[in-house]
């Protein structure tokens, strides 16, 4: 074996334990961002007029945090274009991220604060995506400050509205980038079933009678060939939904009548709520309203 050799092998184990380890850490816990939140806090700069702060983290704790769901598509292309022009200078990006930070429901009914990586103008999730590649690809290159602003929202509506806000989303973007698209249906039925005081479509792994924002992203994904963009597709939907809410409320009604059966307990839940979009753990209501509001504008 040659000395060259001996040196390659050792830096592959080296990033295979890296790996093997971060695993075991995330394993640790049934949420990484858990962790995340509870052991690395970041230094505040300054605090703006709309209660977001500028702060500093280091550049190995940024590219742990995941990626916010409603995020654009990743682009490996751009990704690799940005590492060629880069090189190992990867300390020129150090500036620019965002972050949305907000509660979400977990499987034991527990309430924890999540963050998320969130693309404004400046592309985050593909310079974060270089740092990552960087230091999987060396040895022992040492951390480096990185400036993030952070906004704290109260659901998943929020943080679509946020990202909007911060990347000026053009109406023609909705039709061309799927996630965008499906962000549009889930901030319209969160405005049309969330209250004040209660709200029924929470992010996270929900509890029904709530409805989980992830599982709703999920269904749609799945259905995204009868996902359109515009000609009042998105109304159709949230008032075909409402319908829907409400013939299902009253099905459930009927069947109190005559059943006694260990799903009773969900149906009267669901009828207190006055919400039944969460009862069907298939989410088939999806398709069924997405493929009614096609039939019906044919």
């Amino acid at each position: 074996m040659t000395f060259r050799w001996c040196v390659a092998h050792y830096r592959f184990e080296m990033r295979r334990a890296r790996k093997v380890i971060y695993k075991r850490l995330v394993g640790a816990c049934d949420d990484s961002n858990t962790m995340l939140n509870t052991v690395e806090r970041m230094k505040i700069l300054h605090t703006y007029h709309d209660g977001s702060v500028l702060g500093v983290m280091s550049s190995k704790r940024l590219i742990r945090l995941p990626i916010w769901k409603g995020q654009r598509i990743m682009d490996t292309s751009r990704v690799s274009e940005m590492k060629r022009a880069v090189g190992t200078q990867v300390r020129c990006l150090d500036s620019g991220y965002h972050v949305v930070k907000y509660n979400e429901d977990t499987a034991d009914g527990r309430r924890i604060e999540s963050i998320y990586l969130i693309d404004g103008q400046i592309d985050g999730q593909h310079r974060a995506a270089v740092i990552r590649d960087f230091y999987d690809e060396t040895m022992c290159e040492p951390e480096f400050d990185v400036t993030v602003t952070e906004r704290t929202v109260a659901s998943e509506a929020d943080a679509i509205e946020y990202f909007n806000q911060i990347n000026n989303v053009k109406v023609q973007q909705w039709a061309i980038d799927p996630n965008l698209l499906v962000n549009n249906y889930i901030h319209a039925l969160e405005m049309a079933f969330n209250k004040p005081k209660v709200a029924m479509i929470r992010p996270g792994k929900t509890k029904r009678p709530y409805l989980s924002s992830d599982a709703i992203r999920s269904a749609l994904t799945a259905h995204a060939p009868l996902i359109k963009g515009v000609g009042g597709a998105v109304a159709r939907f949230v008032s075909a939904s409402e319908a829907y809410n409400v013939t299902r409320l009253h099905q459930l009604s009927i069947e109190l009548l005559y059943s006694k059966s260990s799903k009773d307990t969900l149906k009267e839940s669901a009828i207190k709520a006055n919400f039944a979009l969460a009862y069907d753990d298939a989410m088939e209501w999806v398709r069924l309203v997405l493929e009614s509001t096609l039939s019906v504008h044919r």
